[in-house]
Formats: C-alpha cells, structure tokens, sequence
C-alpha cells in the first residue's frame, strides 16, 4: 500500500502546521514576553532616572541654599552624574536589544504565517482529492 502524491501533501500540509504551531508556542511567544518585560522594566528604569535625578538636583539646591562647603555641592553633584551615567548604559543595552530582536520577531511571524497557510492548503487539497477518490 503506497501514498499518493495527494496524500503525502497532506502529511508535509500537517507536518507545516505543526512546525508553525511549536515555533508560535515554543520561541514567538516567549521571545514576545521577554520583549515586553525588557519594555516594563525600560519604562521603570525611565522613572527611576528621572526621581533619581530630581533628588540629587533638590540635595544640591539645598545645599547651595544652605551655603554648604563647596567639596560638598561637587560630591552631590558626581554622585548624581555617576547615577545617572549608570541608567544610561542600562538604556543603551535595552535599545540594542529591542533594535535586535524586534526585525527577527517580525520575520518570524511572517514565516510562520506562511508555514501555517501552506500547510492548511496543503492538508486541505489532501482532504479533497481522498473524499473525491472515495466517491468515485
């Protein structure tokens, strides 16, 4: 008992099916939720900068307003720009990141789109050409 031409479309059809369906499951998805947890994390790192900068700036006003030693205002100010310089290399990294992985996400999703309706035609035609086979 051999297959048909039609029938092994129809198992490469399913076979296409399955492969979309792991790749959505097993590397878009997680790879779409690391990409919106480096997004959240973005945004309160974003917030974080700027309350960080506005304290330092606020310490150094008072100081200044206090009439602090000169030594002082310069420490709080190299404190702020050291904290400052460290969420930038933070920003930095996440940009890169996002710029890396959002292109192949996109592309992904493409392919398995189009793995998916290859294969569905492909198990479709299959189905087709069996029930015509059985009625004639």
């Amino acid at each position: 008992m051999g297959f048909k031409i039609y029938q092994l479309g129809e198992l490469f059809g399913i076979l296409l099916l399955l492969g979309a369906t792991a790749t959505q499951m097993f590397y878009l998805d997680p790879l779409k939720r690391e990409i919106e947890w480096r997004l959240a994390a973005f945004s309160t790192q974003q917030s974080a900068q700027v309350q960080i900068k506005a304290i330092y700036d606020n310490r150094i006003t008072l100081l200044q307003v206090a009439n602090a030693p000169e030594e002082k205002i310069k420490e709080a100010e190299t404190l702020r720009d050291q904290s400052i310089a460290h969420y930038k290399n933070s920003d930095a990294d996440i940009a890169d990141y996002m710029f890396e992985k959002t292109g192949v996400e996109d592309i992904l999703q493409w392919i398995v789109l189009a793995l998916f309706a290859l294969g569905t035609l492909l198990a479709g035609f299959g189905r087709a050409m069996e029930m015509r086979r059985t009625r004639g």
